[in-house]
């Protein structure tokens, strides 16, 4: 069964981008990815996703900033509200507070199953289906 959700991954590493769009695909999930954090945000104002996928430490800019700007007055209210997954090695809680505190929803720890990603992002999905 197709699931029309659509899910952005923004990600700086090419091979976690590729592997996470195709098992996403094979939840049936739409993929689309970003290599940076620019390519992410021009990416949140075209596709309007419904979830985020973000890496949390990249070069140039960060996950941080990307949830920090999604939570803020200056982006579009209709992205605003789109759940974000982490997804990092860093699972320090004092990384997890600094995520929660830019806007992240939930974490999933580098290294992570197919099964895990699917799940996680079906969970946030729902939780905002419920919101509404």
């Amino acid at each position: 069964m197709k699931n029309t959700k659509q899910i952005l991954i923004i990600d700086d590493s090419n091979t976690a981008l590729l592997l996470m769009e195709f098992a996403l695909k094979e939840a049936g999930f739409d993929a689309v990815v970003a290599s940076s954090v620019k390519e992410g945000i021009v990416e949140i104002g075209k596709t309007k996703p419904d979830l985020i996928l973000l890496d949390l430490h990249m070069p140039v800019a960060d996950g941080f900033e990307v949830a920090a700007f999604l939570r803020s007055p200056e982006c579009p209210k209709s992205n605003m509200d789109v759940p974000i997954l982490a997804l990092t090695a860093d699972a320090f809680e004092e990384t997890r507070h600094k995520a929660r505190a830019a806007g992240v929803d939930d974490f999933l720890a580098k290294p992570y199953s197919f099964a895990d990603l699917a799940s996680r992002s079906m969970r946030l999905l729902e939780l905002k289906a419920r919101s509404r």
